[in-house]
């Protein structure tokens, strides 16, 4: 039986990660990867484990398209927090669900990230 997650599923990791995106742009995302799970139940794979990996690449998702990171937060009343924009948060699992996934069943999912060239102007006379 194919496992399918919700954002229940989803929200309790990203929180403990330190990371909001608002609800209906997560269900959105979880709407990418749920059906990936036909796949997974072709490969053999368990519903647990298909539900772990459903979470952990919604999560990812979600890092890659711009979610904000609490960084830091202080409080007794000089209130502050920082966030970052990244995804570098999120590279285990990434590596994780690449260790669980012989079969490639989320290889159509932008799961990787963008890799960052090097442009470097040098000026000469």
């Amino acid at each position: 039986m194919a496992a399918q997650i919700t954002l229940d599923d989803v929200k309790p990791l990203m929180a403990e990660l330190g990371f909001t995106v608002p609800d209906a742009v997560l269900q959105l995302l979880i709407d990418q990867v749920n059906p990936v799970t036909a796949c997974m139940d072709g490969a053999g794979y368990s519903d647990s484990l298909q539900k772990l990996m459903l979470i952990y690449a919604a999560v990812r998702m979600a890092a890659l398209s711009g979610t904000r990171k609490i960084s830091s937060q202080s409080a007794p009343s000089g209130a502050s927090r920082s966030f970052t924009y990244d995804s570098a948060g999120t590279d285990y699992l990434y590596r994780q669900l690449q260790a669980w996934d012989p079969n490639g069943c989320l290889s159509g999912l932008p799961l990787s990230g963008l890799s960052v060239g090097f442009f470097d102007v040098v000026g000469g006379c």
